[in-house]
């Protein structure tokens, strides 16, 4: 019988590792926070967001720059120009597979009875009851739809991101690998995807509040943003530092 080693991800000692990095590192952590703040204000402010045809361009070099933060985290040198980033191609197009199908098909599902060959009177009530007064009026399925995808985090985000920092940094990009180090903590992610949600939709509302400029939503996103991605690299850290040597 095979016993298999599950390592519970110790959430609240890593946000303390995380933070004491910040304080270690101030000057580190500043400086890529104003970076991303530039970086976030050129495309969702002065390139107009999604869009804008030059926001795919702005993507690149915003993927660029995150990757270049893990690289400089991790000190694996060059830390901007590295054709490693060319290799976390692999896995960060995975994540994105899973997260667009999840999506689409959640977007679509309600259109399917429409499709399933029922009759007229009954597909007319569902399409103008249902699909019009819950779909393309309201916020009920918006909704919904944010919990599915908060629920599926920890499975097409989270730990998929694991094979991504990997792969960054020259190591293997294995899903599967990431998958059978971090199993067992799909709670734990759960609830630290929950914090973040719950951590942005409160800088959102403190931003509308104050006139919803977007600029500070932007500037306390830009520095949430940042300490995420210590909080992955520490996360990363306890999963697979024991094997640093791959």
């Amino acid at each position: 019988m095979n016993i298999v080693n599950v390592k519970k991800f110790p959430i609240r000692d890593c946000v303390v590792q995380t933070w004491n990095y910040v304080n270690v590192n101030k000057k580190v952590f500043v400086f890529f926070s104003f970076v991303n703040f530039l970086l976030l204000s050129l495309g969702f402010k002065f390139l107009g967001g999604m869009g804008s045809i030059w926001f795919v361009f702005w993507c690149m070099v915003y993927y660029w720059f995150t990757c270049a933060f893990f690289r400089f985290y991790f000190d694996r040198k060059p830390f901007f120009f590295s054709g490693k980033v060319f290799d976390s191609l692999v896995p960060s197009t995975k994540i994105l597979f899973l997260t667009l199908a999840l999506a689409t098909l959640l977007a679509y599902l309600p259109f399917l009875p429409l499709f399933l060959g029922l009759p007229v009177d009954v597909l007319e009530e569902y399409t103008f009851n249902f699909i019009q007064q819950y779909v393309d009026e309201n916020k009920v399925y918006d909704i919904g739809m944010q919990v599915v995808l908060l629920f599926m985090t920890p499975l097409i985000f989270y730990r998929p991101m694991f094979a991504w920092i990997s792969s960054v940094i020259g190591r293997s990009g294995s899903l599967r690998n990431a998958w059978r180090k971090t199993k067992g903590n799909y709670w734990r992610f759960w609830l630290v995807a929950l914090v973040c949600n719950l951590m942005a939709i409160m800088i959102s509302a403190l931003d509308f509040l104050l006139g919803n400029s977007g600029w500070l939503e932007l500037g306390l996103g830009a520095i949430l943003i940042m300490f995420g991605n210590v909080y992955m690299a520490k996360s990363f850290d306890f999963f697979f530092l024991e094997v640093d040597s791959e």
